[in-house]
This record gives structure tokens, C-alpha cells and sequence, in this order.
């Protein structure tokens, strides 16, 4: 009620709701009579127009508040016509023509035109950020009018660039009507074609009678794309990304960080889909990465496929794929990294302390033990004799108290790892290669006890012509020290030779590595049947060959660890001669 009402009586003449109509009606006003109102009901945002016209005599027109306030006024001459135009918020308005000196009564003419201004304009860009070139589209645009959406005229859009000039843009003049519900309605508008900047959008909704909404502004801005590096435009998961670009930033990715990537595909305890095609993209792209060649075969001996993946410490294992465990994904890297799939013996695993190496290599630290391997440990120890840096360069110390062990397959390097336990009898010593060391003792030379174990691991892989299983036992049939030597050099070898003076004696001076296994059935004493030794030297002068016995110089038989033989023994003793065809560069 208005304030000057307080204590009076109101006259209401009308009750309005106004949504856009036209009212136009004739009254009068008494002397002194100011208590006379029109009373307005605004159901929304609206425009309001007053006329007042056929005075006869001066007047005021007037508009006031809910509160009695007046918030526009005109004063009206007689005869004469005066208006007043207004944009009002929703609520309840007064409106009255008054007769200030009280003379006599006064006739007029009052207009009241109305209409609901448009309502609830709302839009968004569809995203924050865009490209050059790039469309920038509005969603979730939405504006209300109560008279109806076909009174909607326009929305009508300007445009600022990096704090400038406003710029009046094309406007959205066609809508859709939003259900069954014909207030609301819907609009599309794109901007193609911005340059690069910080652009704010101004948006105002107008209907025919030109009653508009508030201004709503959006932001949003046009950028030049990131720069993707590699690992954004190969590697779809997010962590397995990270993890990688951020151990690529010293432009390698080794051992340590293969692991770690590994390691990242086992988050939600699977190894899904995108994970696992993002491992295979790192290993194929391992020369990129500057990814060490054994980091690269191990790598995807856990990611891709090797025969040997489908026992594990006893229990079945199998191949990575998509949905693999996170438990099944650590053991592969613990089998082909970490060296824990050691070979099923008998005896007990126990640390080795010692080092790899000790006071150089030599053909004299290979001693056969517990296995019928004498063809392999021959090949050993006739690498030893030719080329102590193919044996150095064979392990890799991963300073974990792991080895890495190389061996080759057709030439091409293969790799696995073994850690630095070994099997041990009941009182602690070795019981293989390096038999009767004491395993804590900390001069062992552990060389040849770690390849022996590595090959007996390799075997599972399927291609050394055993019995395929990781296991000591798998390489304790004997074998081709041809076999042996291709396996630790990558050179071509020559089988079972036939016994020839000029053969071996050629072959030997010409640097090849040699080994002769001996007949089943031998006549001399301190030759063993069914044995494989290694031509340590030619004496021409005697003409006498100076073989070495796998098992060691000190063995603790009466079988001796070098012996020199007249060729006469060698026809008598053995059968063939294995070695290779060509020399290490």
C-alpha cells in the first residue's frame, strides 16, 4: 500500500495484470481527491506505457512502488496528451492522476499498454577454449517470455576482443519451442572463424515491443593447439603417458624406468585394453626412446610373448592381455627382470656372496658340479680361452643383486635375469657349477654358477634343444658344445666333425673356439666316456694337444683338469669336434 494511503481509504478503480495488452478508458478525478489508484500486477519483467490525454484541466500522472514511492511522473496540460514509459521488474505498481488544486473535478482519457518483457536468457559456450579455425557454438540456450515465444523477436549479440570495442554481431532470430510448455524456447548460434584472443559475448533477448532481458555475458578464448609431444599423440592412457614422459626426460628409458612404466598399467588391478596397446607402442618404439637393447627384449618378453610366460614359479601364468591382473602383470616382471623364476632343483636356494668376477676370466673357473652339462661349461670355458670380453660383456649387473644374462638365438641377442641365489646342499655349498664353494664365502667367482642357472632358465623358452622346462634337470642330458657356443657368441658353428690332424690343427691356429667329446667306450685312463673338453693349445714341436676338463683343475677326482694328448689319443679317445666357423670381430 502506499505510504501516503496510511490511515486513508484506498480507491482501487482498477486491478491490471498486464501481459501485453492494451486498456484505454475514461474516469475523473474529484477535487482533492489523491487516494485514487490504479493498482498493477507485473507477473514478470515488463514494459509499462501510460498515456493520459482529454484533460480538462491540468494534471499529474503519476507511477509509484509497492512501497508509495514515486518512481516517474508527468504533468499534463489541459487538452494536451502526456506519457510515461518504464521497464519494470516483477511486483504490484500504482498508478494515479491527480488534481493538485482542488478546483473542480477533471475528466481524462487513460491508455495503459503492457507487455512482459523476456525472461531467463541463458547460454554457454560449449567449451572454454578453442582452436583457430575452430566453430565456437553455444549450448544450453534457453529464454523465457510469458506472452508466448512467438513474441520473441531476436537475441541480439556483441562481441568484445581482449578488453576492446564492443562489436554489434549477428543476432539468433529463429526458436524453438521447448516441449508442450510455448514460453520457453531454444536457440543455435556459432561464431566461426576467431582469431586468436580473449573474447566476451554479450547477449540480450528482445521480443517484438522491444522489451528485453538483462545483458548475460560469456567468456571464452582462441588458442594456438599445445604442442603435443610424442608421447600425447602415441600413448592414449593418461598415466602410462606421464610415467613415460617423465622418465623419457633424460632420453632414456631404462631398466629401472621400464619397470616403473610396467608397473603403472596395474592401477584398478587390471591391465585394460588402451594399456596395454600403449605398452606394445613403448616397445615397439624402443630405438626412439633410447630403450638399451636387453631393456627392449625383456620389455617385450612381458608385454608381447614368450613361450616361457606360461609356467611361473610352478603355477600357470600366460601371456599379457587385455584384463590381465595386476598380480599376473608383476610376476611377468618379476620372471623376466628381477630373476625370481629360478630353476625347479632339488636342493635348497640360498645367497651367494662373491663377485662376479674375480682377478679377471679365465677358462680355469669353470667346474662342473651335480649336472651331465659338461657340454655347455666346455662351451663356457672356450669363450673364456678366446674371448674373456664376450664372457664380460655376456652379464649385466643390475646393482639389485640381479644379472642380466645375454645368450643368442640365430644370431640375435636374447636376454633374461637371474638374481644371486643358488642351490646349495644341506651344509650350504654349491652343488652345481662352482661345486664345493661355501655359498657365504665372499671370494667366490660366480660367473659360471650364474650362466649355468641363466641357461637352465632360457631352456623354458624352447629353443636350445633340451627338455623346455626351467628347471636344472632340463639341461642334464648332454648336448652339442657347437650348440653351447653359438648360444653364448652368436657365431656360426660346425657339428660333429670328423676326426682330422690337418682340420683341427688349422682350425685351431686360425682363432676358433674347440671343443672334442670323447667316444663312450675310452681307453685311457685319465679320459672320461661321454665327455666334452675344450683344445686348449697345439704344440708343434711335440705335436701334442693340451685339452681342458670341464671339470675343473681341481675336481677332487683322479680324472685331471688338463691333460696333453698325442693324436694317436685323440683317435682312440674321441669321436668329433664342434666349433665355431668364424671369429669374434
Amino acid at each position: 500500500m502506499p505510504a501516503d494511503l496510511a490511515g486513508n481509504s484506498l480507491h482501487i478503480s482498477r486491478n491490471l495484470n498486464v501481459n501485453y495488452i492494451t486498456q484505454t478508458f475514461r474516469d475523473w478525478v474529484g477535487r482533492g481527491d489523491k487516494y485514487d489508484y490504479y493498482s498493477v500486477n507485473l507477473s514478470g519483467r515488463s514494459s509499462l506505457n501510460l498515456v493520459v490525454d482529454g484533460l480538462s484541466a491540468n494534471a499529474d500522472l503519476q507511477l509509484l512502488n509497492s512501497n508509495g514511492s514515486v518512481i516517474a511522473g508527468s504533468y499534463a496540460r489541459r487538452k494536451r496528451a502526456e506519457s510515461i514509459s518504464t521497464t519494470l521488474d516483477q511486483g504490484t505498481y500504482y498508478i494515479r492522476v491527480y488534481r493538485a488544486d482542488r478546483k473542480k473535478n477533471t475528466y481524462y482519457n487513460l491508455k495503459i499498454s503492457g507487455n512482459e518483457a523476456p525472461q531467463s536468457l541463458q547460454l554457454g559456450t560449449s567449451q572454454t577454449s578453442y582452436q583457430p579455425g575452430e566453430t565456437v557454438s553455444l549450448s544450453n540456450t534457453s529464454v523465457f517470455d510469458g506472452n508466448g515465444t512467438a513474441d520473441l523477436a531476436r537475441v541480439d549479440f556483441w562481441l568484445q576482443k581482449d578488453g576492446g570495442d564492443w562489436q554489434d554481431i549477428s543476432d539468433a532470430v529463429n526458436f524453438n519451442v521447448n516441449g508442450s510448455d510455448n514460453r520457453y524456447a531454444s536457440f543455435d548460434y556459432s561464431l566461426p572463424d576467431l582469431g586468436i584472443g580473449n573474447y566476451l559475448l554479450s547477449a540480450k533477448a528482445y521480443d517484438k515491443s522491444g522489451a528485453s532481458t538483462d545483458s548475460i555475458h560469456t567468456s571464452f578464448n582462441v588458442v594456438l593447439p599445445p604442442i603435443q609431444d610424442w608421447f600425447d599423440r602415441n600413448i592414449q592412457d593418461a598415466g602410462i603417458r606421464e610415467a613415460a614422459r617423465w622418465r623419457f626426460a633424460d632420453n632414456i628409458l631404462d631398466r629401472n624406468d621400464a619397470i616403473a612404466i610396467l608397473r603403472e598399467a596395474k592401477d584398478n588391478s587390471i591391465v585394460d585394453g588402451s594399456e596395454l596397446t600403449d605398452l606394445g607402442t613403448l616397445v615397439s618404439n624402443a630405438s626412439f626412446l633410447g630403450m638399451p637393447e636387453y631393456v627392449r627384449v625383456l620389455f617385450h618378453k612381458v608385454v608381447k610373448d614368450d613361450p616361457a610366460n606360461q609356467i611361473y614359479q610352478g603355477n600357470t601364468l600366460g601371456n599379457l592381455y587385455a584384463g590381465s591382473s595386476d598380480i599376473q602383470i608383476e610376476n611377468l616382471i618379476s620372471k623376466w627382470f628381477l630373476g625370481s623364476d629360478r630353476p625347479t632343483t632339488p636342493y635348497t636356494y640360498q645367497y651367494a656372496s662373491g663377485s662376479l668376477f674375480q682377478n679377471g676370466i679365465s677358462y680355469q673357473d669353470v667346474k662342473q658340479g651335480n649336472l651331465n652339462d659338461c657340454f655347455y661349461l666346455a662351451g663356457l670355458a672356450a669363450v673364456a680361452l678366446r674371448s674373456f670380453s664376450t664372457i664380460e660383456s655376456m652379464f649385466i649387473d643390475n646393482g639389485d643383486n640381479t644379472f642380466t644374462v645375454r645368450f643368442y638365438k640365430n644370431g640375435i641377442a636374447d636376454y633374461l635375469t637371474v638374481d644371486r641365489y643358488l642351490p646349495t646342499n644341506q651344509e650350504g655349498y654349491l652343488v652345481y657349477a662352482n661345486k664345493s664353494r661355501y655359498h657365504n664365502d665372499f671370494t667366490n667367482e660366480l660367473w659360471v654358477a650364474l650362466a649355468e642357472k641363466a641357461y637352465a632358465q632360457l631352456n623354458q623358452s624352447g629353443w636350445i634343444y633340451q627338455n623346455n622346462t626351467n628347471s636344472y634337470n632340463g639341461i642334464n642330458n648332454g648336448g652339442y658344445v657347437s650348440d653351447a657356443l653359438t648360444h653364448i657368441t652368436g657365431l656360426n658353428t660346425s657339428l660333429a666333425n670328423l676326426l682330422n690332424f690337418n682340420s683341427i690343427v688349422n682350425a685351431f691356429y686360425s682363432g676358433q673356439m674347440i671343443g672334442l667329446s670323447t667316444k663312450s667306450n675310452v681307453i685311457d685312463y685319465n679320459i672320461i666316456a661321454n665327455h666334452a673338453y675344450v683344445l686348449l693349445d697345439y704344440n708343434s714341436s711335440t705335436q701334442t694337444f693340451t685339452l681342458f676338463n670341464p671339470w675343473g683343475i681341481d675336481n677332487g677326482s683322479s680324472k685331471p683338469g688338463i691333460i696333453e694328448l698325442a693324436w694317436s689319443q685323440i683317435e682312440t679317445n674321441f669321436s668329433y669336434w664342434d666349433a665355431t666357423t668364424n671369429n669374434i670381430a
